[in-house]
């Protein structure tokens, strides 16, 4: 089942100040870890914006897909642009543009056709040269050495370095003299370079406001990826776009950027847009379709990204943008325009045929446009993949609610069996009171003898210590995985990188799993202390939350005597463009050097975690010991409460009622969670 996330984070949002008003009834502890967790995470929902990044071929269309997309012409379509720049396009107040260009200088553009003319100047490449790689070419040599002469040897050593960039298949002389031609045109306006273009827009659409569009250069080929590296990696999905002509024949492209390490490094969602749809038969769009499932549609051995059926998608972004034109015409005024567009000689063929078979009935005719686009399945797929992250996120907070929920149930029970005991027996209810408060204090300092026993299991020094034991294991996996690489191979240093990035993120999946476990095992203890005195565990469970974790990280940090490193990679770019006299010795430099690197990221790891033990369970008990304070006072408050019996009765009567309402509330969070759990 599909959900729609917008509608989905809606319903989560509304049942949050559901709960808000429950813990104003209830006099829930606003200090409460829970709590404030709870507050932090809502806050990130609401301001939390979906990051889609489009990538594709030449003549793929991106500016028209991102138009339709967004439902309205902001890049220009009247050129052929290839933009040596990253755009991006999020809501604003006001239309308007921000340039950043490569001297550090920034300029703000407004209006319409300022905005236009400027993305008509800047984001498109000089026809002249869009078989060269100008993205890499701009960052390495012309920025890089900013209007002085460049000299011989940089620039021979770059044309060997950018040979394998040749994807026109352009004779090698043609390739480099076109290169040398565009140096010496553009090096002395290197100021001019646009790096950076934000393009803000008042979009109408409420469902528009919360994304952000990244229009990337080059992420198909290369080295012409690097400048969208860190893009990538905040992506939230990502779409690359291919015509559909002649689209399964050449499939290098997607396939090279599907294996791509800066994709492959970032658990992103990426999808396969087939455009132009329009101009074909159905037959050939689903002969093109089943080539593509063929080639992607099952996971390859050793590499991260396969995609599934449902992430190839043939689309027609023309008949999208029809569809928004037209949406807002009456019907006569739909025939007015078709007339227009008919004499002017520039009526598609399949708007032609849509307006005919629809015989003057508006809706028809944009029904058929809609299916003509394909746009909905794009919606469906970002809800069902791209947006699955999200939808985690909205899952772990209805999650969290839900306990503090239940923690607010359990507490309100006790206060209405407390406040009925003591309008019945108010000298049993002192004795209720006095064991109480002997098995908290009970359960606090067995806790404390406990955790020692968990530092123990988890930190020692020896190789019997699980944070030791099982950094070996991972660091021995590694080394036997970058052994099976050949060094001679050209793709054995992308396979290297590869690998290597995949190594700190399961260093960083190991240390996430320990954190979990040590509280894990807290929970545990505590859970049987308190099972022994009948005291609720969710009453006293501390709940580390994100925010509690990077905390402790940061206190970590603090005590680390070396530097707390968990990303690399612009070091092993740099070693990409040495000189490579020998690929195998070159391979065996880089390789010593990564694993060493490698090596320094575990032992920092080990020295990490063991102080993050340490660290968790002194707070662990500090919280434990702060909610058994809470309780010990909420206690005395109802002993020394001097309120008559038809007061009593009058507070009761309200408990009573707020505890039916939480009863009611929390079923339907249980209810709209597993909706949740049934779309990711």
């Amino acid at each position: 089942m599909i959900i729609s996330y917008d509608q989905t984070k809606d319903k989560v949002l509304k049942r949050y100040d559901d709960f808000l008003e429950i813990v104003r009834q209830s006099g829930f502890p606003r200090e409460d870890c829970l709590f404030t967790a709870l507050e932090k995470q809502a806050a990130k929902i609401k301001s939390g914006k979906f990051c889609l990044m489009i990538a594709g071929e030449a003549k793929s269309g991106k500016s028209t897909f991102i138009n339709a997309y967004l439902g309205t012409e902001i890049l220009p379509m009247d050129v052929k642009t290839c933009t040596s720049s990253i755009i991006e396009i999020r809501y604003g107040a006001k239309f308007m543009l921000h340039a950043t260009f490569s001297d550090g200088k920034k300029r703000q553009y407004t209006g319409e056709q300022e905005i236009k003319d400027f993305l008509k100047e800047n984001a498109a490449l000089d026809d002249a040269y869009r078989d060269i790689p100008i993205v890499t070419i701009n960052n390495e040599l012309i920025v890089a050495f900013k209007g002085e002469r460049i000299p011989e040897g940089a620039i021979r050593n770059f044309l060997e370095w950018v040979k394998d960039e040749n994807t026109h298949n352009l004779p090698q002389e043609e390739y480099e003299q076109k290169i040398r031609k565009y140096i010496q045109e553009k090096g002395p306006e290197w100021a001019k370079i646009v790096m950076k273009i934000d393009i803000e827009y008042p979009f109408e659409s409420e469902s528009m406001r919360g994304i952000r569009i990244i229009d990337s250069p080059g992420v198909n080929a290369g080295k012409e990826g690097d400048v969208t590296e860190s893009y990538i990696e905040s992506a939230d999905a990502i779409m690359f776009l291919k015509p559909i002509t002649g689209a399964a024949p050449n499939a290098k492209s997607f396939k090279k950027f599907l294996e791509s390490k800066s994709v492959d490094k970032n658990k992103n969602v990426v999808f396969l847009v087939l455009t132009h749809t329009s101009s074909e038969s159905q037959t050939t769009i689903n002969e093109a379709l089943d080539q593509y499932v063929k080639i992607f549609g099952v996971q390859q051995t050793g590499i991260r990204h396969g995609i599934a059926e449902e992430q190839i998608i043939p689309v027609d972004s023309k008949a999208k943008l029809y569809y928004n034109y037209f949406y807002h015409f009456s019907t006569e005024k739909i025939k007015a325009r078709m007339k227009e567009l008919n004499v002017e000689q520039k009526a598609d063929p399949f708007l032609k045929l849509a307006w005919f078979e629809a015989d003057g009935d508006k809706n028809d005719f944009l029904d058929s446009l809609r299916k003509l686009s394909n746009f909905d399945s794009i919606e469906q797929a970002l809800n069902q993949f791209g947006r699955k992250a999200q939808f985690l996120v909205l899952d772990e907070f209805l999650e969290r609610m839900l306990k503090a929920y239940t923690k607010i149930e359990v507490g309100l029970k006790d206060l209405i069996a407390n406040y009925e005991l003591k309008s019945e027996d108010p000298a049993k209810l002192v004795d209720k009171i006095e064991k109480t408060k002997n098995a908290l204090t009970d359960i606090e300092n067995k806790m404390n003898e406990t955790v020692d026993g968990i530092v123990k299991k988890y930190a020692s020094a020896d190789s019997d210590g699980i944070i030791v034991k099982n950094a070996n294991a991972v660091m021995d996996a590694y080394r036997d995985e970058i052994e099976k690489i050949d060094g001679k191979d050209d793709s054995g240093l992308d396979q290297l990188e590869k690998l290597s990035f995949r190594q700190i993120d399961k260093f960083m999946e190991f240390e996430k799993e320990l954190q979990q476990a040590v509280v894990s095992e807290c929970d545990k203890a505590l859970k049987v202390l308190n099972d022994r005195n009948a005291i609720p565990n969710v009453t006293l469970e501390p709940d580390f939350s994100e925010e509690v974790i990077e905390k402790i990280k940061d206190s970590v940090r603090e005590e680390s005597t070396e530097a707390y490193t968990y990303t690399t990679g612009t070091c092993h770019k740099k070693l990409h463009k040495g000189q490579r006299f020998s690929q195998q010795k070159f391979f065996d430099l880089v390789k010593n050097d990564i694993v060493g690197r490698i090596d320094v990221i575990k032992q920092q790891a080990i020295r990490d975690l063991r102080s993050f033990v340490s660290h968790t369970v002194t707070i662990y008990t500090k919280e434990l010991a702060h909610n058994a304070d809470l309780k010990k006072d909420e206690l005395n408050r109802i002993n020394n409460d001097k309120k008559t019996a038809v007061q009593i009765a009058a507070m009761l009567e309200f408990l009573r009622k707020t505890h039916n309402t939480l009863i009611s509330q929390k079923t339907e969070i249980e209810r709209l969670k597993g909706g949740i759990d049934g779309n990711v």
